[in-house]
């Protein structure tokens, strides 16, 4: 239902215009200044107190003082009784308004605390169709049956998909045909106490839960490079728990990544066993801020601290790791999230060819 058709049904429910324009608009945007309220609908400015205190009294949110007056949507399923029992169109947008009030417009906001495991499996689901580049996803078994047909569906599309499987038993994933699942699998054999639930996809989206089933259920979605690394670190850890099951081997190129870090990940191994390998680099040079592509060679990869040949831990990847490109007519250092001291900041990395 589309957000003018909702709010026509809820003046036929006995809102007025701007009440139930100001509800709406806070449906979807959790807590909200009243004075911004204005702004964010067609209520003016000095109505926007009375219209605020009208739906307060008939439930449909509650205010607070904090240094002014803010207002926040109420679980709508006591304000809407009435609703349910009125037309078709009445009890669509009951279902509307307790999904917005449930999953908030994700998209405006950086971090969004969900308050369903389900719903975070689901925005998981909704994100694996529309990765691009790298998945990275630590589940367990149930998971995985879930979402066989999403992870199969971005492995056709080339996107590399890094699976850390926990509670896998002894067989070790041996009913999964890990050739069309993923490019990289691990497995952990035991349960895990907080039953953790994460996909990363494309550097940027993150999705989280844990505890499902249980009263302590809760998640997050994020949608922001600087808090997916939070996420990233803890999965990772997870990582080296795992025991490696299946490695797609050559891995089929082109290898897409959506940060330095991901890449490095996969690459670093076989630079140190002296494979060549053809990149093309997108991102934003240092100095500039402007958009750079180059293509070249991966020339070396440096670990600040550590003997030619170590094998880096992936926190030392992400924070420290420097990519040396070599073009046909310069060199260039590529770094990862907020680089400061390369030449370019690498937001999506493609391995065209493996050679040697």
């Amino acid at each position: 239902m589309e957000t003018d058709e909702l709010v026509e049904v809820l003046k036929r429910y006995g809102l007025s215009p701007y009440q139930a324009d100001a509800y709406v608009s806070l449906l979807t945007r959790g807590s909200v200044a009243a004075q911004d309220i204005a702004e964010l609908s067609t209520v003016p400015g000095p109505r926007v107190y009375d219209v605020l205190r009208d739906l307060e009294s008939r439930g449909f949110v509650t205010t607070y003082e904090q240094d002014k007056l803010y207002a926040q949507a109420l679980d709508p399923s006591d304000a809407l009784t009435g609703l349910t029992t009125q037309a078709r169109a009445f009890e669509r947008a009951v279902e509307e308004i307790t999904d917005r009030w449930e999953q908030p417009t994700l998209q405006e906001h950086t971090i969004s605390l969900v308050q369903r495991a389900q719903t975070v499996f689901e925005k998981a689901e909704e994100e694996l169709d529309h990765a691009l580049d790298y998945v990275q996803a630590v589940l367990s078994v149930s998971h995985l049956d879930a979402l066989q047909h999403a992870l199969a569906s971005a492995h056709d599309r080339n996107v590399f998909v890094d699976l850390t499987v926990y509670d896998a038993g002894d067989d070790a994933l041996s009913d999964y045909d890990c050739t069309s699942l993923c490019t990289q699998a691990r497995a952990i054999s035991h349960p895990l106490r907080s039953d953790p639930f994460g996909v990363l996809v494309d550097r940027r989206r993150a999705c989280y839960s844990w505890h499902q089933e249980t009263d302590e259920e809760h998640g997050i979605y994020v949608d922001d490079s600087a808090h997916e690394n939070m996420i990233w670190h803890y999965m990772t850890t997870l990582q080296q728990a795992a025991t490696e099951v299946y490695v797609e081997t050559p891995y089929e190129t082109p290898l897409r990544f959506g940060s330095l870090r991901d890449c490095l990940a996969v690459i670093e191994p076989l630079v140190r066993d002296g494979v060549t390998l053809s990149a093309e680099v997108t991102g934003e040079s240092v100095a500039t801020g402007r958009e750079r592509r180059e293509v070249g060679t991966v020339e070396a990869i440096d670990y600040p601290g550590f003997e030619t040949g170590a094998s880096p831990t992936p926190q030392q990847t992400f924070a420290e790791a420097t990519l040396t490109l070599s073009t046909d007519h310069e060199t260039y250092s590529i770094g990862g999230f907020d680089a400061r001291t390369e030449d370019i900041e690498a937001t999506r990395i493609v391995v065209t060819e493996l050679h040697g």
